[in-house]
């Protein structure tokens, strides 16, 4: 319920493993002048860094019946949460990673230089009028395939839940219930921003490649708002969880205490 597993783990791995594969992309010429060799080859990385944890993918999931149904630990169930925090951040630097690629121009001696790059992305930094340059093929690959199992695995966790429930108390499920929507439709959401970046990825020459710069930018600011919604939704569901775990550990520590004898 509202989790990423294990994709705290994966994405520094991930990533570290695209950046060895771009810097080694000097001695791959195809690699910058074919994108489907660049996307054959990070898409390979990228499957092979999440196949342990992915194997389901496509699978069926059946629903528990009655005592076969357990709840998840409630420290289990907040790490869980914690660990999405993380997860949501990595999707957020890549959203802007995607942005700034594509919102490039050319410098001039009258432009002054930019000593750290923005940690948010709004609307107002799109300019459709300005002559952006291309945005470059192998970098955009590289944010895409960092980007992926992220995605994907929120993805299946929408899958997971609407098929085998939320794993917790009849009264916590109520309260996170109307949550849970939101999460679920600002998720999809993001996954659709995503498979509108990867159509738009650069096929030809850089005119050509040009005219893909709005529909990335836009697809990334989509992507990096609906991430923040989703750590607002993640942090009320934390806020509940830990209420509500509190008050069945009061009352369940109150029905152990025997009761006094009146003499």
């Amino acid at each position: 319920m509202f989790s990423v597993k294990s994709v705290v783990d994966q994405a520094p791995v991930l990533s570290l493993a695209l950046t060895v594969q771009l810097l080694s992309s000097a001695s791959l010429p195809a690699l910058a002048n074919d994108v489907d060799s660049a996307l054959k080859i990070s898409q390979a990385t990228a499957a092979k860094a999440v196949t342990t944890k992915a194997s389901t993918v496509g699978l069926p999931l059946k629903k528990p019946a009655g005592s076969d149904a357990k709840q998840v630990s409630a420290e289990a169930m907040l790490s869980d949460l914690r660990d999405t925090r993380l997860s949501l951040n990595q999707l957020k630097q890549q959203a802007i990673n995607l942005f700034l690629e594509t919102t490039r121009i050319t410098m001039t001696v009258n432009d002054a230089p930019v000593e750290q790059s923005p940690t948010a992305i709004s609307l107002s930094m799109l300019d459709a009028n300005k002559k952006y340059q291309a945005p470059r093929k192998e970098w955009l690959v590289l944010y895409v395939n960092t980007l992926e199992p992220i995605v994907h695995l929120l993805c299946e966790d929408i899958k997971d839940v609407d098929t085998n429930g939320h794993s917790v108390s009849k009264t916590i499920e109520a309260r996170v219930n109307p949550l849970w929507d939101k999460w679920r439709d600002a998720v999809l959401s993001i996954n659709k921003s995503l498979d509108e970046v990867q159509g738009a990825l650069p096929v030809g020459d850089d005119e050509e490649s040009a005219n893909s710069n709005i529909v990335i930018a836009k697809a990334a600011l989509n992507m990096f708002q609906k991430a923040e919604e989703l750590e607002k939704v993640r942090y009320q569901a934390a806020l509940i969880l830990i209420e509500e775990y509190k008050k069945d550990a009061a009352a369940k520590s109150t029905s152990a205490v025997p009761a006094t004898v009146v003499k």
